[in-house]
C-alpha cells in the first residue's frame, strides 16, 4: 500500500484517476476485512436480507422470545441501551 501511495507520477489524468481508484477500492477492502474480523464473519456466515415491506412505515423489532409462541411475553432486545428497529433490504448476519 505505501508503494502505490508513493506513486506520484502519472502519463495522464485518466491514469491518475485509475490510481485513486485502486488506492480507494484497496483501503476499501482492507475496512470490510477489518470489520469482519472484529465480529467474527466469515465465507461461512449466513448473510440473509430482510424483506422489502409494504409500506415504508413497517419495521422489524429484535425479540427474545422467552422460550414462548406467545408474543405478549416476548422481550425487546436493546443494543447498547436503544431500540433498534430494522427496515426491508437491512442485513442480518449470523456469524
Amino acid at each position: 500500500m505505501e508503494e502505490l501511495k508513493a506513486i506520484d507520477e502519472f502519463e495522464s489524468i485518466e491514469e491518475k484517476a485509475e490510481h485513486i481508484g485502486l488506492l480507494n477500492q484497496i483501503e476499501t477492502a482492507i475496512g470490510q476485512l477489518q470489520l469482519c474480523e472484529e465480529y467474527g464473519i466469515s465465507s461461512g456466515s449466513l448473510v440473509s436480507v430482510l424483506p422489502e415491506t409494504e409500506t415504508p412505515n413497517f419495521s422489524y423489532l429484535v425479540v427474545h422470545d422467552n422460550e414462548s409462541t406467545n408474543s405478549e411475553n416476548w422481550e425487546e432486545v436493546m443494543f447498547e441501551g436503544k431500540q433498534i428497529q430494522f427496515g426491508g433490504g437491512d442485513l442480518v448476519i449470523r456469524k
